[in-house]
C-alpha cells in the first residue's frame, strides 16, 4: 500500500462518518476490523461497526468538524498517524477537541484504528511550577 492510498481510505472513512453515510464508512474496513475510540469502546468487526452507527443515528449524532490537520506513513508497517481536530453533537451534547489515530492496514483496507484526544485544552507553561492534572 502506498501512502496517498492509506489517506484516502482515511479520508474516505472520516467523510462517511460526516455525511452519516455507512456504505462509505464500511466499504473502506476489513470484515474483521477493529476501532478503538478515544473514549475507550471496542468495536470488532463490520458487525460491531453497523450496530456502533445505528446507535449514532439514533443519538441523532452529527459531526461538525474533522479535519485532518498531519498524516505520516510507514510503509514498512502498513501504518498511519493522523493528527485532527473534530467536534460533534451526539444526544444534544457537544464535543469538540483535539487528537490522533493510529491506523493499521490489510488488503488495501483499514484493519485497525485506535484514537486517542487531549483532555484537557493547550496552554503555554508559564515556567514557574510542575503543573500536571
Amino acid at each position: 500500500m502506498i501512502k496517498k492510498m492509506a489517506y484516502e481510505l482515511v479520508h474516505q472513512y472520516t467523510q462517511g462518518w460526516k455525511q452519516n453515510n455507512l456504505n462509505m464508512i464500511a466499504s473502506c474496513l476489513t470484515e474483521d476490523c477493529m476501532i478503538i475510540e478515544s473514549h475507550g469502546p471496542i468495536y470488532q468487526g463490520i458487525n460491531d461497526i453497523e450496530l456502533w452507527f445505528k446507535f449514532w443515528l439514533e443519538a441523532k449524532s452529527t459531526i461538525l468538524k474533522w479535519k485532518i490537520n498531519s498524516f505520516l506513513y510507514c510503509e514498512e508497517d502498513k501504518t498511519a498517524f493522523c493528527e485532527w481536530d473534530f467536534a460533534c453533537i451526539s444526544n444534544n451534547i457537544g464535543y469538540d477537541f483535539p487528537g490522533i489515530s493510529v491506523v493499521k492496514f490489510s488488503d488495501n483496507k483499514i484493519s485497525f484504528i485506535h484514537e486517542y484526544r487531549m483532555t484537557q485544552p493547550a496552554y503555554v507553561w508559564q515556567r514557574n511550577k510542575l503543573e500536571s492534572e
